[in-house]
């Protein structure tokens, strides 16, 4: 199994919908002071699940901007 981590931002005012809807998409999520709004964790077994999910997450609406951390399997 893989993880990854997204950094997401949305608009502003709308955190707590965002939220509720990327905990639809994501294994964990947690609000974030600072440059974002929220991380995101998935777990995937394939490329194909997590592309999928990503297109999810970056298709909702109010979502501003995202980054992708892959994690290296073989470092865990």
């Amino acid at each position: 199994m893989s993880i990854a981590f997204i950094l997401v931002n949305c608009d502003m005012g709308y955190e707590v919908q965002t939220i509720t809807r990327l905990k639809e998409l994501c294994d964990e999520i947690q609000g974030t002071y600072g440059m974002y709004d929220f991380i995101c964790k998935l777990n995937y077994d394939n490329m194909d699940s997590f592309e999928q999910t990503l297109r999810n997450i970056r298709r909702l609406e109010n979502i501003t901007h995202t980054i992708t951390i892959h994690t290296i399997p073989e470092q865990s």
